[in-house]
């Protein structure tokens, strides 16, 4: 990402990529509930649309990761 979340660019950004997985995410950033910031919505879709690709086994890691006591991947995904 170029741009910080909380600017106007950075918002753009990243409702553009999440659009192709969310076509209705501009009705949910128009409607969120009240204390729910424009950032709040696109983390929590952006965790989903990682959590999806996680479980069909097409997420990508930054790192060679290490894994913890439980044989979990300690890393970002995304």
């Amino acid at each position: 990402m170029m741009h910080n979340k909380k600017t106007e660019a950075g918002r753009a950004e990243r409702l553009n990529l999440l659009r192709n997985v969310f076509p209705d995410i501009q009705r949910h950033l128009l409607n969120r509930p009240s204390g729910v910031g424009h950032d709040d919505l696109l983390d929590a879709a952006s965790a989903a649309w990682t959590a999806v690709r996680l479980h069909k086994g097409n997420a990508l890691h930054v790192c060679n990761p290490e894994r913890d006591e439980k044989g979990l991947a300690v890393t970002i995904w995304y």
